[in-house]
């Protein structure tokens, strides 16, 4: 689904074997190399419940590499990422892909960023999804990862 015109952004190819977590990947468009940070959403780190599984997800959402994608910068963060939205080709449409890591429970949506997310609505809709069925994130006690790393620096 649609949920804006994605028609102007180029299109990208996902690096093999970059995605690093379940919101963090590697892209190439018009032969430049770059680190994408989903907007919108928040990943498990891996040291976390369901960090691996979080980022074997979006591996195979991705294809291990072979899908095309859509790059809808929205800002760049203090680690030099560019932060943006993220769509792939799923045979004739374009789907959010922090919509499907939310749907399937892989994300929690980052409320503290959600007046930069164009399509926050969207996210929170799937998310409240996976919370009612009780997947992934939300089939026990997992801890935010914005919490979780509160705790790991003590």
């Amino acid at each position: 689904m649609i949920y804006k015109s994605i028609a102007h952004l180029p299109t990208c190819s996902v690096k093999p074997g970059s995605v690093y977590d379940g919101d963090t990947i590697r892209v190439i468009c018009d032969s430049e190399e770059k680190k994408i940070r989903f907007a919108c959403v928040d990943a498990p780190e891996k040291a976390q419940l369901l960090g691996i599984e979080s980022r074997d997800h979006l591996r195979k959402v991705l294809e291990d590499g072979r899908m095309k994608v859509k790059v809808d910068a929205i800002t760049t963060d203090r680690y030099g990422r560019t932060v943006a939205e993220l769509w792939v080709n799923r045979g004739d449409d374009w789907s959010l892909v922090q919509s499907i890591q939310s749907s399937d429970g892989m994300v929690w949506g980052y409320e503290a960023y959600k007046s930069d997310c164009p399509n926050w609505d969207a996210i929170v809709s799937t998310q409240r999804r996976a919370q009612s069925a009780r997947i992934g994130v939300w089939a026990g006690k997992s801890v935010p990862p914005w919490e979780w790393r509160k705790g790991s620096r003590r």
